[in-house]
């Protein structure tokens, strides 16, 4: 094959790899200038040129636009009382999202009794409880402010008031798909029963289309089916091919097709929510049906998938950034060439049929799993599992759905059974993805995910491009994959981590070993910063540790701003044991909360202690909690302690416990850390009590612009003569590593 076949997707590849890093950059165009000194040829030089003008170009346009969006996003500070005029482009229930007159979308969140009528593209004034698009602040938080920019949003609103400006009557594309979504899924809702009407919604248009429930969305996620709600080619050209055979049967052929297919391909662009995935397939169909009869040319898949990348770059050269494109494009790179590659190293005394669904199932998850270990820090070996079981009934009930939903519009009663298998299949779905998420070692959490990620790329190409015999490439794999678990293990080997989160004005605390995974407190449903603080804090950080059951839950007292997230967490995450102050039974009664059977409760007192291998924690508070003390003062103390060194939780206790402390545990208060009471409060942190303690590092969870003005400015000053002090409002989660050796440090910082 001659090499100038390669010229052209070698050096998309080599432009958005400069994208990525900046010492990536300025290597590729030291590397290219060098080359262009040593080589003779002119032909070279010129491709050199271009390609380094390319790279500089494009680096220099996202760098340009990075600072002007985020200056533009910076321009709306978060605030009870901002204001923003734009256009509606999207309309579902309470939720309405409008563009400015600068291109930027907002979503806002319509108050319970507006009397306003709304449309789409009509242009509205609102006015609301702003919150701009942060930085993640804690482990495994999404990077709110990075998506923002590369996806020209600003945050989110809670409109307090709104005013029409203008309503717009006229028809548009934008109505006209909004009048057709609203039909399709009336004709869901009918036939089914949710959440199998929104997942079937989902799965035929995206899951822009349905409002996917967030159970639902992490469902498909944990069992690595998220692609499946996403449109991309197998919706594609099921309808571009339908409207082939019609424009054909119609007599019109070759490129007069061109002008019925390309505004088909924009409207159903719109009604799908649009996206990279689905903005890929039409590209590529395009770019094929130009090519083959406007040109009479043949080209090759890979110079099509290079074409439909150049395109979607120079459209938005922020794709280079976007994980959904990134993935769609390996994807069908893998359909196109690995499918093939993979079949060939099968057993050849497999059937061909089970040949062919092996290969559509374990090429893609070989291609898109480097790029989700890196982006998610795990090896999802269950997405292997459940796409080779799976893959094949979600495109038959892709077809069998979008035909059932064409024939729902003439005639209901026929479409209506059809949907009924289409609701097998769902149910199917479900179940398997269900059993797949309760696989051991289904998602296998990664510490080194660099490392790992090369030694997956290692084994895939032992795997498929060696001549090794079956059991030796058996053999090799096993142990690279054994390799990269291991990093897990030897990550957490003697170590202990301490993770106080930023999760607002409350209280949330992980600790992780080998031997242990437990959660201090649950904190708050919710912040103004952070939202809503399950789903973007405690969750995510949990998953980043790899924590799929906690072994012990450890709840100080029962405020909202500790214990606010327990039922959420309950209804996620095994709980083996939970810890409490004896007022557990009374909260979750009082909040209609019911626990798992195989979830164990134990009250813990003064002297109480939990050991697990070199780690100690044991329990300071008094045992007998009366009526008349306060709920702040009946927090659980204790002291976590791995020698040399120890941390001392503190609750929310006041003044009043502190001297009770200094009475009778006066010599087991002494700790290297302490995590300062009730937040900073002036109620708390006593001289007499600090010198007690003598803490080098002191650490105090309280939300940003807090209404309590927690932490107070006279407990900064006390706690300054101790040591250095660590605030979560100010530097997001603050990671303690405890080995033979103490270290401290700041997300943010």
């Amino acid at each position: 094959m001659k090499t100038d076949y390669f010229l052209f997707p070698i050096g998309l590849l080599i432009t958005l790899l400069s994208c990525l890093d900046k010492n990536l950059y300025l290597t590729i165009i030291i590397i290219g200038i060098t080359f262009m000194g040593l080589t003779k040829k002119n032909n070279n030089r010129f491709i050199c040129i271009v390609l380094i003008m390319g790279i500089i170009s494009i680096n220099s346009y996202l760098s340009i636009q990075t600072t002007k969006r985020l200056s533009e996003i910076k321009t709306y500070p978060s605030s009870p009382h901002t204001s923003f005029t734009g256009k509606i482009i999207y309309l579902y229930n309470k939720k309405v999202i409008i563009k400015t007159k600068n291109g930027y979308s907002l979503t806002g969140f319509l108050p319970k009794h507006h009397t306003n009528t709304l449309g789409l593209d009509d242009i509205i004034h609102i006015t609301g409880h702003y919150t701009q698009p942060s930085l993640a602040s804690n482990p495994g938080q999404y990077n709110n402010l990075k998506y923002a920019i590369h996806h020209k949003k600003l945050g989110h609103i809670y409109i307090k008031s709104l005013k029409i400006i203008k309503k717009q009557s006229l028809f548009s594309l934008n109505k006209a798909s909004y009048v057709l979504k609203k039909h399709i899924k009336n004709q869901h809702t009918k036939s089914m029963k949710n959440p199998h009407a929104t997942i079937y919604s989902a799965l035929i248009f995206g899951e822009n289309y349905s409002e996917l429930d967030y159970a639902s969305k992490q469902r498909f996620k944990k069992a690595g089916l998220i692609h499946a709600i996403v449109v991309s080619g197998s919706q594609v050209s099921l309808i571009l091919g339908l409207c082939h055979i019609v424009l054909n049967w119609l007599g019109i052929v070759r490129h007069y097709q061109l002008y019925y297919l390309i505004p088909i391909s924009i409207f159903f662009y719109i009604l799908t929510g649009g996206g990279a995935s689905v903005l890929r397939a039409i590209l590529m169909a395009h770019i094929l049906f130009i090519l083959k009869f406007g040109f009479g040319y043949r080209s090759s898949p890979l110079h099509v998938i290079s074409m439909t990348g150049l395109i979607m770059i120079i459209l938005d050269p922020f794709v280079i950034y976007k994980t959904g494109a990134i993935l769609s494009f390996l994807a069908t790179f893998s359909l196109v060439f690995g499918s093939e590659l993979v079949k060939k190293q099968l057993p050849h005394s497999l059937p061909i049929p089970l040949k062919e669904i092996l290969s559509i199932g374990i090429a893609p998850w070989l291609f898109t799993t480097p790029i989700l270990i890196i982006k998610f820090q795990s090896l999802p070996l269950g997405s292997l599992i459940s796409n080779i079981i799976l893959i094949q009934l979600i495109e038959y009930t892709v077809i069998i759905g979008f035909t059932a939903t064409l024939i729902g519009m003439i005639f209901f009663p026929l479409a209506y059974l059809l949907h009924q298998l289409s609701w097998i299949s769902i149910e199917i779905i479900i179940i398997i993805s269900n059993w797949v998420i309760k696989i051991p070692l289904s998602e296998i959490p990664i510490s080194q995910h660099n490392m790992v990620t090369v030694l997956f790329v290692i084994a895939s190409w032992i795997c498929f491009k060696t001549t090794l015999s079956f059991k030796t490439k058996c053999y090799s794999c096993t142990c690279l994959i054994l390799i990269g678990i291991n990093s897990y293990y030897f990550h957490y080997k003697n170590t202990v981590i301490i993770t106080q989160l930023n999760i607002g004005q409350g209280d949330a605390t992980i600790i992780k070993t080998n031997h242990l995974s437990c959660l201090i407190d649950t904190g708050p449903p919710y912040d103004k910063y952070l939202g809503s603080i399950p789903h973007s804090v405690l969750f995510p950080a949990l998953r980043y540790y790899g924590i799929r059951t906690l072994d012990l839950l450890i709840l100080t007292h029962f405020d909202q701003d500790h214990v606010g997230n327990l039922s959420s967490l309950l209804e996620t995450i095994p709980i083996k044991t939970i810890i409490h102050n004896g007022n557990l039974m009374t909260y979750l009664k009082k909040h209609n909360i019911t626990l798992p059977k195989d979830t164990l409760t134990q009250s813990l007192c003064h002297n109480d202690q939990l050991i697990y291998h070199d780690l100690n924690i044991t329990f300071l508070n008094n045992c007998n909690n009366h009526p008349s003390i306060s709920k702040n003062n009946q927090s659980l103390i204790f002291k976590v302690s791995k020698a040399p060194y120890s941390m001392l939780f503190t609750g929310d206790i006041e003044e009043k416990t502190e001297y009770s402390l200094l009475k009778n545990n006066s010599h087991n208060l002494k700790s290297t850390l302490l995590k300062v009471g009730h937040h900073g409060s002036k109620t708390s942190s006593s001289k007499i009590f600090l010198k007690a303690i003598n803490p080098a590092h002191s650490i105090i969870s309280a939300g940003k612009n807090n209404r309590y003005n927690h932490p107070h400015p006279s407990v900064i000053s006390r706690l300054k003569h101790y040591g250095k002090i660590w605030r979560t409002d100010q530097a997001g989660a603050i990671i303690i590593k405890l080995t033979k050796t103490l270290s401290i440090q700041s997300f943010l910082n």
